[in-house]
């Protein structure tokens, strides 16, 4: 099983930042998709690769057209695109999950939502199936069935709380390894 990680946004937009730290969701996603690559080896049969958008293409789109086909090309079972929110409203907190709403797709956001939710004990905003607008294109690009996740929001002391600390990075990458074993091993 080939689990492909797409880190959200890219090293010139680089997304919401952390109010708390300073870091922004770029950066901090792209130490999570190391993490998921190291923890990888506890998990037989599972191979993780990770992905990044080109900035230097023209639009947002064509970064995200581009990334799906280098993940269609390695030959991906499944893709996970990691982001995390952010709000105006500092109360606005808890951990969502994106998905096509295919059956695959849907199966795997929900193991996912399930384990994140156990890693890091914020509220459950659930799976939501998106099909047009805002992150749609990441979810029906490429071939694999795929997920977006937004497990906290940078911007909630909730959420930063949840997410600050080495081991709570650790937690929630093993929780997305552990969806994937569940729903593709």
């Amino acid at each position: 099983m080939k689990l492909a990680i797409v880190v959200g946004h890219n090293a010139r937009a680089q997304g919401a930042v952390r109010p708390d730290t300073g870091e922004t969701e770029w950066a901090w996603n792209t130490r999570l998709a190391g993490m998921i690559e190291d923890l990888a080896d506890e998990y037989p049969g599972i191979e993780v690769k990770t992905f990044f958008r080109n900035p230097a293409l023209r639009s947002t789109t064509a970064e995200i057209r581009d990334v799906y086909r280098r993940t269609d090309a390695w030959g991906a079972t499944a893709t996970n695109e990691l982001h995390f929110n952010s709000h105006h409203n500092p109360g606005a907190t808890g951990t969502e999950t994106l998905t096509s709403g295919s059956k695959l797709s849907l199966r795997y956001a929900e193991a996912l939502q399930d384990e994140m939710l156990e890693a890091l004990g914020l509220r459950d905003r659930g799976e939501k199936i998106v099909r047009t607008g805002r992150g749609s294109a990441s979810l029906i690009s490429g071939r694999a069935p795929a997920a977006l996740i937004e497990p906290f929001f940078g911007s909630s002391p909730n959420g930063q709380q949840a997410t600050d600390e080495p081991h709570e990075m650790r937690s929630l990458a093993r929780a997305i390894l552990r969806a994937t074993q569940q729903v593709f091993t």
